[in-house]
């Protein structure tokens, strides 16, 4: 009996992790104890921050990454390895599917094709993280803003804002809360070099309980955000399965 409830328990996990949305996963993803922001070598950044969210890092991992990184991640949870898919900067689409048949990337100038290697099938960590090395080296803010979609409307969470560019910027919407018909927001982003994705503490002494959230009063106003002027109504993009 003990041994069917388990099974039955484990069914009703694995039910709910399948069902989570992108927002909810984005809104509630698990936080470092510490609230120091460090390096992928470990060299501290920032001794106190308003949080860090609980992932790994790699050495190329900079801000467009930390956003790959958490939306592959959502999808490597839920096993919907189809699901993992980027373009990188040339336009060459990588799925996860494919590198993890062993296909991998070959670049040549401003070219890049995949090809077959005699690896065989692994949907390993190991494997996950190698492929995100290399969606991390040849993607980023440009090529975000090229596939995804832009929102016309007041940003949701899950979000991204991007300033597409060689640097460009990209920050994360993690939360949301509305108060009295205005939109209030908690960002986070990963910076240069690569390190933590650390949550961005705001100003809005009206309401201390959410001191920490940027209101977005009008879609045209600028959100000013690690020396990036973000103008909602043009720099706001959702992936593409978002409402």
């Amino acid at each position: 009996m003990k041994k069917i409830i388990t099974i039955l328990l484990l069914t009703l996990v694995i039910s709910i992790c399948n069902a989570q949305t992108w927002e909810n996963y984005i809104k509630n993803f698990p936080r470092k104890s510490s609230t120091v922001v460090k390096d992928y070598q470990g060299n501290i950044i920032k001794n106190k921050s308003l949080g860090v969210l609980n992932v790994r890092i790699n050495s190329v991992q900079q801000c467009a990454d930390a956003a790959i990184r958490l939306r592959a991640e959502y999808f490597y949870s839920k096993k919907e390895y189809d699901k993992i898919s980027f373009k990188l900067t040339s336009g060459l689409e990588v799925p996860f599917s494919k590198w993890a048949q062993g296909y991998r990337v070959r670049v040549s100038g401003n070219k890049a094709s995949l090809f077959k290697s005699k690896v065989s099938k692994d949907y390993s960590r190991e494997n996950f993280e190698a492929y995100l090395k290399i969606i991390m080296t040849y993607a980023g803010s440009a090529s975000l803003a090229r596939d995804l979609k832009k929102r016309t409307n007041y940003p949701e969470i899950g979000d991204l804002l991007i300033i597409p560019g060689y640097p460009g910027h990209v920050v994360i919407i993690i939360d949301k809360k509305i108060i009295n018909g205005v939109n209030y927001y908690l960002f986070a982003n990963s910076w240069i070099p690569a390190q933590d994705i650390e949550i961005i503490a705001g100003h809005n002494p009206k309401y201390p309980n959410i001191r920490n959230y940027t209101p977005i009063v009008n879609m045209k106003n600028s959100i000013y955000i690690n020396g990036y002027n973000f103008k909602p109504s043009e720099h706001t993009y959702k992936w593409h399965d978002q409402n």
